[in-house]
């Protein structure tokens, strides 16, 4: 008589088992990191590239100008910061949803623009992801830097803080030492900085130059920063009212402060 054979696994088979998952799951999840990250930067660049496509909309009405070379008819003064430039896009009707100026694993609006004409809720602080380069125009070169992730310092060329990578902080980079930047031509593209730690700014090419430089022949150019602070300070419940907590960094108010901007020349080597 044939008896029962027991198929149950034994303790060193359960356990080459559960070895094997281990290992496949440790590599799985370090791919899955890095193809969500890719997504991501093509979303933001995506973004870039649409507020470039919107500026230039801006310009054909206003002299080739862009929106912080325009003084705003709601302010009656040019804009302070980029959030202020963006927000008259949306005053004027050419973007109708203020979303495209955040970016995934950066800072987003939450899609509340407020009333016209003013948009008063629209890029708060901290709703706004893109630093712009102040007082270009359609006409300037069509490989000038125009829109480009927030920097830790607004000097030129602009630094970014590759120690914050991957977080949602002011001048983070993306792991690996690399920022999303749009030209003024309406391309945008992932750019590898100069180094993956510290205080950084973009690589340098042959001649000495870098993606900034370059474009500016040389002479410095003003950067129009983000402001971040305060967002959670600002009540944006009523649709129909002014906010009831605080009002700073709407249009006609002293903006929130900006990122510092340290004194001096540029770390070396690199930029």
């Amino acid at each position: 008589m044939k008896t029962k054979r027991n198929h149950a696994f034994t303790l060193i088979e359960l356990l080459v088992v559960i070895t094997i998952i281990a290992i496949l799951a440790g590599l799985a999840v370090p791919t899955y990191t890095y193809v969500q990250m890719l997504a991501n930067q093509t979303r933001g660049v995506n973004n870039a590239r649409q507020i470039i496509t919107s500026m230039k909309l801006f310009s054909r009405e206003h002299n080739s100008q862009y929106p912080d070379s325009v003084q705003n008819p709601q302010t009656g003064s040019l804009a302070q910061n980029a959030n202020e430039a963006f927000r008259l896009l949306i005053q004027e009707k050419i973007v109708s949803d203020e979303r495209i100026f955040g970016c995934p694993a950066g800072f987003n609006p939450d899609g509340n623009l407020g009333q016209s004409p003013n948009y008063g809720y629209a890029l708060m602080p901290g709703e706004n992801h893109w630093a712009i380069t102040a007082g270009q125009t359609d006409a300037t070169a069509g490989n000038m830097p125009l829109v480009y992730e927030n920097p830790a310092s607004s000097s030129w060329p602009p630094l970014w803080n590759a120690d914050m990578a991957g977080k949602i902080a002011p001048g983070r980079t993306w792991t690996g030492g690399k920022i999303i930047i749009g030209r003024n031509d309406g391309s945008a593209a992932v750019e590898t900085l100069s180094d993956t730690k510290g205080m950084v700014g973009p690589r340098v090419m042959a001649g000495g130059l870098n993606l900034f430089t370059q474009a500016s022949d040389g002479i410095p150019q003003r950067v129009l920063p983000v402001v971040y602070g305060g967002a959670a300070m600002i009540n944006k419940v009523d649709p129909i009212g002014p906010p009831s907590v605080d009002q700073r960094g709407l249009p006609g108010t002293p903006p929130l402060p900006v990122a510092p901007v340290p004194q001096g020349g540029l770390p070396s080597p690199g930029l």
